[in-house]
């Protein structure tokens, strides 16, 4: 088992056989309003930024530029600022999981549901704890998203998936973004109180359809746990 560096607090640091750590889990969603329909801009926000094309499970070769996602990293403290910064971008939901404890060269999944929400945007991830080639730990992180798709003209909900590994610090957040859904609704605008009347009020009322954007994104919190750490 390699020796990884892990800071605990109060002391120096020290190399502990890292086998275990526990990834907090934080699913969210925004419908965007119309100033940030394009969603986040994850790239002026989190440090070590990237976007990774997303690939068909069953279609490796399939590609399309308009599918990806954003991957990057936020500190604890700033992790907090974010979450109240997220609000400006949109109505805001959250779906806090149970941790999931991970263990070294064992692969653990993920399901991140929303209660009442449909397959489109729903993610799920295989999470791998491994080690870099310098001895530091280092996350497998290989998410599986679903997305409606046109096949022939008719929408079908496809899986995408891509990988990407993320040196660990202690306490860091992996911020995994850009999952962008649209779905067409319906609402309706009225006149303040003449809306309301009955009967009358039909004349006071409209309905239009508009394209609804919701954004996901993932937060994985790293906390690092030695053997012993995880045994009392």
């Amino acid at each position: 088992m390699p020796a990884f560096l892990v800071t605990i607090t109060g002391h120096a640091q020290e190399a502990v056989p890292l086998i275990r750590a526990a990834i907090e889990v934080n699913a969210v969603r925004l419908i965007l309003n119309d100033e940030h329909r394009d969603g986040v801009d994850w790239e002026a926000i989190v440090s070590d930024f990237h976007t990774l094309q997303l690939k068909k499970e069953d279609n490796p070769v399939w590609a399309d530029k308009k599918y990806k996602i954003s991957v990057g990293t936020v500190s604890d403290e700033d992790y907090a600022v974010l979450l109240e910064a997220l609000d400006t971008v949109g109505k805001m939901t959250q779906a806090a999981q149970p941790p999931v404890i991970i263990e070294a060269d064992k692969k653990q999944g993920l399901n991140m549901a929303f209660a009442g929400h449909k397959n489109d945007g729903h993610v799920r991830a295989d999470l791998l704890l491994t080690h870099t080639s310098t001895g530091g730990p280092e996350l497998r992180l290989e998410p599986f998203i679903g997305m409606v798709l046109k096949d022939g003209g008719n929408p079908v909900i496809t899986t995408l998936k891509t990988q990407t590994d993320v040196p660990l610090k202690d306490n860091m957040t992996i911020v995994l973004g850009g999952i962008i859904s649209e779905q067409e609704i319906t609402k309706t605008h009225k006149f303040p109180l003449l809306g309301n009347l009955p009967i009358v009020g039909l004349v006071f009322r409209s309905q239009g359809r508009l394209v609804e954007r919701t954004e996901t994104v993932i937060f994985l919190t790293v906390r690092f746990k030695t053997a012993q750490t995880f045994e009392k």
